[in-house]
Parts: structure tokens; C-alpha cells; sequence
């Protein structure tokens, strides 16, 4: 299925979720990007059990790219 040419009403969006869990130095960190029709990707993160540690979202042009910048701000 090529999910991007599904037809969509005038003013949403359709884009792919895509979750990871991230396990750094005994804390887990849910990380999702977002990939949209347009091609552009967005990623974003927070601590699984400390709502109020979230990551500052990234975009990019993959998925691979918004994980590379999330984890490298999870390491800092």
C-alpha cells in the first residue's frame, strides 16, 4: 500500500508514526518520528516514567536522522 496517496479532507494530515524505546544508562526514553507525505520528518521524545522530561523535537530528512539527533541530545 502507498500510504501517501491516500485522499484526505481539506485540512488534515496523514503521517506515519513510527515508536522506538531508547535504554541509555538505566533510564528508557520513548522516541517517536513522525513522517509525513511531504517528506519531511519530525522526532520527538520524553523519559517513560518522567512525564516532565521531555526532548526538544528535532526534524530531519529520515527517520534515521531524527533518531541520530534525539539520542545525541538524550547522550549531552
Amino acid at each position: 500500500m502507498n500510504w501517501n496517496k491516500v485522499t484526505v479532507p481539506d485540512g488534515a494530515k496523514l503521517f506515519q508514526i513510527h515508536d522506538f524505546a531508547f535504554m541509555y544508562k538505566g533510564n528508557t526514553y520513548k522516541l517517536e518520528v513522525d513522517a509525513f507525505v511531504d517528506g519531511t520528518f519530525t522526532g520527538h521524545g520524553e523519559h517513560s516514567t518522567d512525564k516532565s522530561h521531555v526532548l526538544a523535537s528535532v526534524s530531519g530528512k529520515s527517520v534515521e536522522e531524527c533518531l541520530n539527533a534525539l539520542i545525541k541530545h538524550i547522550k549531552a
